[in-house]
């Protein structure tokens, strides 16, 4: 298994990584496009400020996407390389351990950087990412623990949605023509219908309205607490994953559950 395991992970990393690294340039131009903007702005007497928060929403995107398209091809190559369907099921999530790690290590101190460079000029530059706002107090600097929970977070939370992609990838490789259209109006159109149904769900089923409040009082009160909750997300989707590709026939170019 480890044989085929370290050159699986090997042939998606290369991509994963790169990737990322193009991703992490971009916000690492707009923050400087930021600082380009006030300084032309401060010169003609224009005081606005500016605010970056949007590092960690736009990671998860980032590992969603992941999850929708790039496991295809690693899947498919695997399987013609004769790797086993469970060692190539597990490269998938070990390929992306890592490139979710470093794009948050370097996401944290490209954010801190930047906003040590503001805090040193007369720029009013604010930089601030989704565990920041969720969690802390505007303006408050981090800890060394605090900055620690944050990447974990952030890498949580793109495992999270990676996880995610790959669950939706796996079941529409399952179903038929026609019933990749019949999920693919339903799935919408439940997360639209949802809210209110939670909201209901008290006068109908008090218990899983009190779940879900319970998880949402536990993941906005202790990042700790939100972690945890991103792994169990893994861990359920990983599970369901595995159950819909584990028996399906892969042959080359395409997937076919008959």
């Amino acid at each position: 298994m480890s044989m085929n395991l370290k050159p699986a992970i090997r042939y998606q990393l290369r991509e994963y990584l790169v990737s990322c690294l193009v991703f992490w340039a971009i916000n690492a131009l707009l923050i400087g496009i930021g600082f380009l903007v006030l300084s032309l702005n401060l010169g003609s007497g224009d005081r606005s400020g500016y605010t970056y928060n949007g590092y960690g929403f736009a990671c998860a995107i980032f590992f969603l996407v992941f999850g929708l398209i790039l496991p295809r091809q690693a899947i498919r190559l695997c399987v013609q390389m004769g790797v086993s369907r469970r060692t190539t099921f597990l490269s998938l999530f070990l390929s992306a351990l890592l490139p979710a790690v470093c794009l948050s290590l370097a996401g944290e101190l490209l954010l801190s950087l930047a906003q040590f460079a503001a805090d040193h000029t007369q720029f009013q530059l604010e930089f601030s990412d989704l565990f920041s706002m969720i969690y802390l107090k505007q303006g408050l600097p981090l800890t060394f623990l605090q900055h620690t929970a944050s990447i974990l977070f952030s890498a949580a939370c793109m495992l999270a949605c990676y996880s995610l992609g790959l669950f939706f990838t796996f079941l529409f490789w399952r179903l038929n023509k026609v019933g990749c259209i019949v999920a693919a109006l339903a799935i919408p159109a439940s997360l639209i219908g949802f809210p209110p149904l939670l909201a209901k769900a008290e006068e109908v089923f008090p218990p899983v309205r009190t779940l879900f409040l319970t998880l949402g009082d536990t993941f906005f009160h202790s990042p700790w607490g939100a972690i945890l909750l991103l792994l169990v997300v893994v861990l359920l989707f990983s599970l369901i994953g595995w159950l819909l590709i584990r028996r399906t026939n892969i042959r080359g170019g395409m997937l076919s559950s008959k």
